[in-house]
């Protein structure tokens, strides 16, 4: 039985919850990949999968099987890639993941010139703001926007995402413009929806951070429209500076400053991080892009 095989076959079933997904993922037929996962099933002696005719997923030993050698297969892919490139210039696909405003306003004009500096290099962009698992989401860089992660993630800060509260000034004349955290609840307020929930509006008083009640009247995932509905006159918007800074430029939006601080987290240091795997990053590809985007982006020139 050629177990490693089996095992790349265990890792992409796992993954895609599917056998016929796996197959095509390997172009062999799905029966050839079930055969392979039943072999090694008996080699080990234990059942790794549970099958039904609908759905297929990991039963707890698999599961468990499936976390200790995950990380092996991942260093041999890396090895693998690494010695492939070492005396060439940097070349094959690379995966970046990016949220969606961030990657159409910033990163893509990067990636542009990037292109022209490394043609060999194919790009294979997804812009989400869904969670990734670097390795084994197949993604080589992401670009995220939050806290600093921790545990084996490399994370590089772009730019410190500050969010700043704004509105168009027609819509300040008519609804007047707030001053305190309090004022927030009487206007007509634009709001963000993240992958899991709209995402609240927070302001710190004397006693800390707190919700602020405010009133939506449009929400949407995407920022672009959220900033189009603002320069309608529709009501006030809180997004990342990087976001709104040529809006203010152009005297479309305007920056609005209360009496207290208002952001859409509770304390703790947030911005826009490149994030990669250590050793993913002696593979040329991925370095060159990691050390080209932090010079573009990075040191707040994304603001």
């Amino acid at each position: 039985m050629d177990k490693l095989r089996a095992l790349q076959y265990l890792v992409k079933v796992a993954d895609t919850l599917s056998f016929s997904r796996a197959a095509r993922a390997f172009g062999v037929p799905a029966s050839s990949i079930s055969r392979r996962i039943t072999d090694l099933e008996s080699v080990l002696g234990i059942e790794l999968l549970h099958r039904t005719t609908r759905t297929v997923r990991l039963t707890e030993a698999g599961a468990l099987y499936l976390e200790q050698v995950r990380p092996g297969l991942a260093q041999l892919d890396d090895a693998d890639e690494l010695v492939g490139q070492r005396s060439s210039t940097p070349s094959g696909t690379l995966r970046i993941s990016a949220m969606p405003g961030y990657g159409q306003r910033l990163l893509m004009p990067a990636l542009q010139d990037f292109g022209e500096r490394y043609p060999e290099i194919v790009l294979d962009v997804h812009l989400s703001d869904a969670l990734v698992e670097l390795g084994r989401d197949q993604i080589d860089i992401a670009i995220r926007g939050g806290r600093q992660p921790q545990d084996r993630v490399v994370a590089r800060k772009l730019d410190p995402n500050r969010f700043v509260l704004a509105a168009s000034p027609q819509y300040l004349e008519k609804a007047g413009t707030p001053r305190t955290l309090e004022d927030l609840e009487g206007h007509r307020t634009l709001m963000y929806r993240g992958p899991n929930a709209v995402i609240k509006w927070q302001g710190l008083d004397e006693d800390g951070w707190r919700e602020i009640p405010v009133t939506p009247a449009f929400i949407s995932n995407d920022g672009a429209s959220l900033i189009a509905m603002a320069c309608r006159h529709q009501g006030l918007v809180l997004l990342s500076e990087w976001g709104l800074a040529d809006y203010f430029k152009r005297g479309e939006l305007l920056p609005l400053t209360l009496d207290r601080p208002v952001s859409v987290g509770r304390g703790g240091e947030a911005g826009i991080y490149l994030l990669y795997l250590q050793t993913r990053y002696r593979i040329p590809k991925v370095r060159v892009a990691v050390e080209f985007l932090v010079e573009r982006l990075g040191d707040g020139s994304a603001a």
